[in-house]
């Protein structure tokens, strides 16, 4: 039932709907105003989904606005859930991702600027250590590092194969909660550093999809087609991030 603010004139009107997104029904407030709002717009935050559009917009159209953020609304739900839940202490015993791999994390006192090694499984952090927060930075300058090597060369690579790639397209690196990449209209590709937890194929998988974008601007059926003929056991991929996204992404 739709509830109007009470005003001389009604510039706001609000109800709510359920969308199914996988094991969950998940509630959306929407938002349809009176000021000058041209799109549709969507935001996830701790109090909930909300979704606005202009006051003289029809509900199939917000329908079809879900349909098609269904992925991302679960995704972003489940990483806000994960933010919510037990906090990282960065010491020893506990367990990062880092390609694929659950790493355990070794913390060391000693003197020197702190480093980090990898060895026996394990993910060490040695030198002169003052406190978690300093763990922490530390280990995320190694990411961005290891990020920057091994994505570097995977986008290399598979601009080589790609026949309508013509140049390595420039990369940039940024830390994102909601999404693993982008592809801007000039042609540069941006890529979550997070993703370098994630195995080589997911990286490729996300690699693959914005290289996409540089042929086709868009999610139409001629995308996914593309996509399928560049790497044709891509769904698998896509469905592994989405299971372990909310975890790579809680630093």
């Amino acid at each position: 039932m739709l509830k109007a603010l009470k005003s001389k004139r009604v510039t706001e009107l609000r109800s709510q709907q359920y969308l199914q997104c996988r094991d969950q029904s998940i509630a959306i407030t929407i938002i349809r105003s009176r000021r000058r709002r041209r799109k549709l717009s969507l935001q996830v935050g701790r109090s909930g989904v909300v979704l606005r559009a202009p006051f003289a917009t029809v509900a199939a159209d917000i329908d079809n606005m879900l349909a098609r953020n269904r992925d991302w609304i679960y995704d972003r739900q489940q990483m806000l859930q994960v933010q919510q839940g037990e906090a990282l202490r960065y010491e020893s015993g506990e367990h990062h991702d880092y390609l694929g791999e659950s790493l355990e994390l070794s913390v060391a006192a000693g003197k020197g600027r702190p480093h980090v090694r990898l060895g026996d499984g394990m993910l060490h952090i040695d030198g002169d250590i003052k406190d978690a927060a300093q763990i922490n930075r530390v280990l995320q300058q190694w990411y961005l590092r290891q990020a920057e090597q091994v994505f570097s060369t995977r986008l290399q690579f598979w601009a080589e194969q790609l026949p309508w790639v013509k140049d390595v397209p420039e990369l940039r690196l940024r830390r994102m909660r909601s999404r693993w990449g982008s592809c801007s209209a000039d042609g540069r590709i941006c890529l979550n550093t997070h993703l370098i937890k994630a195995d080589q194929r997911c990286i490729d998988y996300v690699i693959v999809h914005e290289l996409c974008h540089l042929q086709e601007f868009n999610h139409s059926p001629r995308f996914y087609s593309l996509m399928t003929s560049a790497m044709p056991d891509w769904p698998q991929y896509k469905v592994e991030l989405e299971a372990i996204g909310a975890r790579l992404v809680r630093e």
